[in-house]
């Protein structure tokens, strides 16, 4: 699956609007650009024109008053000349245009000037004459106008950046405030005032759905657990039966005689019964969260009091347990919670450790692991922490101790690794950077 980056709403926005912003500013300057050129080109059109016509007709009439006079109105186009006939200039494309930079001497720069070169044709001569346009004006109003669109271009594109991260504060204020109310909402708790002022009608809509669901879920919830409490706490009553009637048996040497067996399973499978009801409410609890009280648990100490308490049951397997703790070591969870944890681990390592060698308890400042020898595991590591997933048919053993472990390694921001080296099954708690 694509690891997409993900942006806010109202950031994608944003940077869709200065997308249409700046496509939108670039055809309208080219569309200004192009009116104002066609504009420039219709209006010096117009007016060479009409100097093309003048001077043909001041031409004609001079030709007809004869060669001196028309010498005389010759002179006084400065840029009208003869050509004669033969002349190779005839082949060129007229009218010719071209922009040039003419020098004023009265204001001392250059001005921009467009020209057009046309062939004007008496009844007798061929004269080119060379018109001149100042276009320097228009010009420069037209760079200005490029100039300040781009200025007010920045300045809108700035505005709406500014703008968007004034609305995300205000306008996404009771958005925010129900992502609040969901990210804290617990299912089995008092669900509280979930109203959230606001105008706007997806919003309203949002949290009315979100309401809905909450008093859904917390029905569901109830019910499951009421279900859960009621079915662990009733069987609890026929177990107790079971195991008592069993204990009046093994009391019996005349019955134990000929059903050893059969009395001491049924005495077992009781207490299993029992034990795994306890679990399997003790890991719906955690699941839904029950368990908040969330502080900053010291270990050190804590380890120590449980291993002292279980001191006798590794001496009856002949094992040895090495502890190595830090006092800085911490973990941010409910203490009861840590205390599961750590029951489940050390009872798995005493079930399953060997006399080759000590269990070790290591900690440091961000790291806790348990280790102890054994022979290699007969299932696949990557499932050693599925619930009910065991690799021996030992009765005692619930499958569910290192499930409750990655559980609430889970939902406290842990990360809880299981390796096999040297002989050793070893597990390690990370705290995780989420």
């Amino acid at each position: 699956m694509l690891n997409l980056k993900s942006f806010r709403l109202l950031t994608k926005t944003t940077i869709i609007y200065l997308i249409f912003i700046v496509l939108t500013f670039f055809i309208t300057a080219r569309f200004l650009k192009q009116k104002s050129d066609r504009y420039l080109t219709e209006q010096s059109e117009h007016f060479f024109r009409h100097r093309e016509h003048k001077a043909l007709w001041i031409l004609l009439n001079s030709e007809k008053e004869g060669d001196e006079k028309l010498a005389e109105k010759v002179k006084d186009f400065h840029s009208l000349q003869e050509i004669p006939v033969a002349s190779d200039t005839l082949n060129k494309n007229y009218p010719i245009y071209k922009d040039s930079l003419i020098y004023d001497q009265e204001m001392a720069e250059y001005h921009l000037h467009r020209m057009k070169t046309v062939l004007l044709k008496t009844n007798t001569r061929i004269y080119e004459y060379t018109m001149s346009l100042n276009i320097d004006d228009f010009n420069k109003l037209k760079l200005e106008l490029i100039k300040n669109s781009r200025e007010a271009f920045s300045i809108l594109a700035l505005t709406v950046v500014l703008f968007s991260f004034l609305l995300s504060s205000f306008l996404l204020k009771p958005f925010n405030k129900i992502l609040q109310e969901m990210n804290e909402y617990k299912v089995g708790k008092p669900i509280g005032n979930l109203l959230v002022r606001t105008t706007t009608k997806e919003f309203v809509r949002m949290q009315q759905l979100f309401k809905k669901m909450v008093l859904r879920t917390d029905n569901d919830y109830r019910k499951l657990k009421e279900y859960t409490e009621n079915m662990a706490h009733e069987i609890q009553t026929p177990l107790a039966i079971i195991r008592n009637k069993s204990e009046i048996l093994i009391a019996d040497e005349s019955v134990m005689d000929k059903h050893t067996g059969t009395v001491k399973a049924i005495y077992d499978e009781a207490n299993h019964l029992s034990n795994l009801g306890n679990a399997l409410n003790l890991l719906t609890k955690i699941e839904n969260g029950e368990y908040n009280n969330i502080i900053q648990v010291h270990t050190h100490d804590i380890i120590e009091r449980h291993i002292e308490s279980v001191k006798e049951i590794i001496e009856l397997k002949s094992l040895k347990v090495e502890l190595q703790l830090s006092e800085e070591h911490s973990l941010l969870l409910d203490p009861f919670l840590f205390e599961i944890l750590l029951k489940n681990l050390v009872r798995n390592a005493i079930r399953y450790g060997t006399n080759q060698g000590p269990i070790k308890i290591v900690t440091t400042a961000d790291r806790f692991a348990i280790s102890n020898y054994g022979e290699p595991l007969n299932i696949s590591p990557d499932k050693i922490f599925e619930r009910f997933y065991t690799g021996n048919t030992s009765s005692s053993s619930l499958g569910l101790g290192l499930s409750l472990v990655k559980k609430i390694c889970d939902l406290n921001q842990l990360s809880i690794e299981y390796n096999y080296k040297d002989s050793q099954h070893i597990f390690e708690i990370f705290k995780t950077n989420g």
